[in-house]
């Protein structure tokens, strides 16, 4: 019996996959979230963040052969600048934002 790739996947992946794949390909991936945001950018750490509206994506992404799943938080128009948390810290962030949007003052 041939295993597939398909096979391999966690139920949360909703990438299709073919063996022919080139393997920068090979990854799981489910898109949890898009929404719009305002982005701080800031050129030192001594002036406030200028706020710019982008799209944001939140995806949790499996590479093959590895164990480790990944959340990342990324610009949707350019996907070189983005946040990788272990699940773990992921959790850590949620708590850490629940805590600090819990009162707005």
């Amino acid at each position: 019996m041939t295993i597939t790739i398909q096979q391999h996947c966690p139920q949360w992946c909703e990438r299709t996959h073919h063996p022919e794949d080139p393997p920068e390909s090979r990854f799981h991936e489910q898109i949890i979230v898009d929404f719009p945001a305002v982005v701080g950018r800031r050129s030192e750490r001594s002036e406030a963040p200028v706020g710019v509206a982008e799209e944001l994506i939140v995806r949790r992404v499996r590479y093959f052969d590895t164990p480790q799943t990944w959340l990342i938080i990324e610009e949707a128009e350019d996907a070189a600048r983005h946040l990788i948390l272990s699940l773990d810290a992921a959790a850590s962030l949620s708590a850490a934002l629940e805590t600090v949007t819990r009162d707005h003052s």
